[in-house]
């Protein structure tokens, strides 16, 4: 709580409203997805050393015991079992509306899998009796706040976002009889689906940072935003209009602006024809592996970053096993790196996936997303081995078969 507490005479201020003290309940029923488990309501929680990057903390965890790592790196706000029927509560006494997070810990399925924390899971912590819907891990909305509802529901439960997102939920699966022309339509229409998802959300979050009346959920939906953009400046630009002292949306533009100028340089050196960068990394059993050694052994290399809580990077995993299958032995070769922070995240998602390639971490502050500028995934890049030239950017399901075909040869 003592990162809450330190942000309220802050959030007093740029609210302009008395102190929203007061008793914080969350209750919910996960038994269609948890046999057990730990819920945890967290927030980040910085040590000497370490750096916050986007709500999530960029901390090695290679300690004996894993979950105590991953717990010591959170400000634990409130925690509680699953009860026997999938139902838990947790609640506490809390001073402001603040981004937070949470977690099922040590989670079990109902046929004893595992499951890796979820990422991403963020809500509003404010006053009041909340409650949890959730349908699948990363689906969830959470009724009875007034900040979430402004935040979040505003374009999560919109018409348009729920369609778009069955839509898309219903193209992922094979479907039998389905030709291969059938397959590709049925893939490219799921990734429309989910850009159009994207695309509300950045929407519906840019009305809500540039004209609701409450300074408060203006920055509340600037500073729970993973996707970026021009919408993100030119809220903050309107925000700092309205809260002209607020030191955090003045730091904040600032930083924005610098960067939005490096990332048009970063455009640049990343385009089709520009020149790969070398890393070197670490597999889980601590093997080193230099890109430009695995360059050296093949024609073309995939370089491919994803995450254990990534939906759309783990729906890939099962495709590109098939296009590695296909043409490995003609020189295509794969390298990902996936920026969990967290190596019991990867050490679960890489059981789960069993990846055939080079499988490496660890980290979103590592060498190699920080040398390729990866701020969001999956991302990869198709680079000729022998040149280093890049040759494609962002490649998915039958666009990847069709650029190895034209390359390598063999079935499109």
């Amino acid at each position: 709580m003592n990162r809450l507490r330190a942000l309220w005479p802050l959030i007093a201020v740029l609210a302009g409203s008395p102190a929203f003290a007061g008793n914080f309940v969350l209750e919910g029923d996960l038994s269609a997805i948890y046999r057990s488990g730990n819920f945890v309501v967290w927030a980040s929680k910085p040590s000497p050393g370490e750096q916050q990057v986007g709500g999530m903390m960029a901390a090695a965890t290679s300690g004996q015991d894993k979950r105590a790592s991953l717990e010591s790196t959170l400000d634990v706000i409130a925690k509680a079992p699953l009860s026997p029927d999938g139902t838990f509560r947790v609640e506490a006494n809390i001073e402001t509306p603040a981004v937070v997070y949470f977690y099922v810990l040590d989670a079990i399925g109902h046929e004893g899998q595992r499951y890796a924390p979820y990422k991403g899971n963020a809500f509003i912590l404010e006053p009041g009796e909340l409650r949890l819907h959730m349908t699948r891990p990363g689906q969830f909305f959470i009724e009875g706040g007034r900040y979430n509802d402004a935040v979040y529901n505003s374009w999560r439960r919109s018409a348009p976002y729920v369609e778009a997102q069955a839509d898309y939920r219903a193209l992922l699966g094979a479907v039998d009889g389905e030709t291969e022309s059938e397959r590709r339509a049925r893939t490219d229409r799921a990734s429309a689906a989910f850009n159009r998802m994207l695309d509300l959300e950045q929407e519906g979050r840019a009305q809500t940072a540039t004209t609701h009346t409450d300074a408060l959920v203006r920055r509340l939906t600037i500073e729970s935003a993973w996707l970026g953009g021009q919408w993100m400046l030119e809220a903050l630009r309107s925000l700092a209009e309205m809260t002209p002292d607020d030191p955090w949306v003045v730091e904040r533009l600032a930083r924005m602006e610098e960067s939005e100028t490096k990332r048009s340089a970063e455009r640049k050196r990343f385009a089709v024809g520009a020149g790969i960068r070398d890393f070197t990394a670490q597999t889980l059993d601590g093997k080193s592996i230099r890109l430009a050694d695995v360059r050296a052994n093949s024609k073309i290399v995939l370089v491919e970053f994803w995450a254990s809580w990534c939906g759309p990077c783990r729906v890939e995993i099962p495709h590109m096993k098939e296009a590695y299958s296909r043409y490995r032995d003609k020189g295509f070769e794969i390298v990902s790196f996936t920026i969990d922070n967290d190596r019991e995240d990867w050490e679960v998602a890489s059981e789960e996936e069993q990846l055939p390639w080079h499988d490496l971490g660890m980290g979103e502050d590592a060498d190699a997303p920080r040398a390729y500028n990866v701020t969001g995934v999956p991302k990869n890049y198709l680079v000729d081995s022998a040149s280093g030239e890049i040759l494609a950017k962002d490649l998915r399901g039958h666009h990847l078969d069709e650029k190895l075909a034209e390359l390598l040869g063999g079935p499109g």
